[in-house]
């Protein structure tokens, strides 16, 4: 008799692992988290020259912007200036200023770099 039911034994496994209720559920998605870098971050310029920084974001799965959600400014009221595309000019004076970079879309979340001008 133990003969006979052997054949059936991979048979019976196969329903088993297939019935429902058995099944296991999907991973859910993890939560999105916004980054944001910043390049350079440390730079030593001579008065009045350029300098071009760039930022990189992630996005969210299935988002594309027109434009980079960034916005850039100089921390210190005479630390020079830069434009929305990131491209700062020092200022006339030396110093230590900082250039920062606040994601638009995420205002909890910045980067910044420190520049030297000589």
């Amino acid at each position: 008799m133990l003969m006979r039911a052997l054949p059936l034994l991979p048979l019976l496994l196969a329903f088993a692992c297939t019935a429902p209720g058995n099944t296991v559920p999907a991973k859910p998605a993890e939560p999105f988290k916004p980054t944001l870098s910043l390049r350079p971050v440390a730079v030593s310029l001579a008065k009045g020259t350029t300098q071009a920084f760039q930022a990189e974001i992630n996005y969210p799965e299935g988002v594309r912007y027109m434009r980079q959600p960034v916005g850039w400014r100089v921390v210190e009221p005479d630390g020079g200036s830069i434009t929305g595309a990131g491209l700062y000019t020092a200022p006339a004076s030396p110093g230590v200023f900082h250039v920062e970079v606040r994601r638009e879309d995420f205002p909890d979340i910045l980067a910044s770099a420190t520049v030297t001008v000589k």
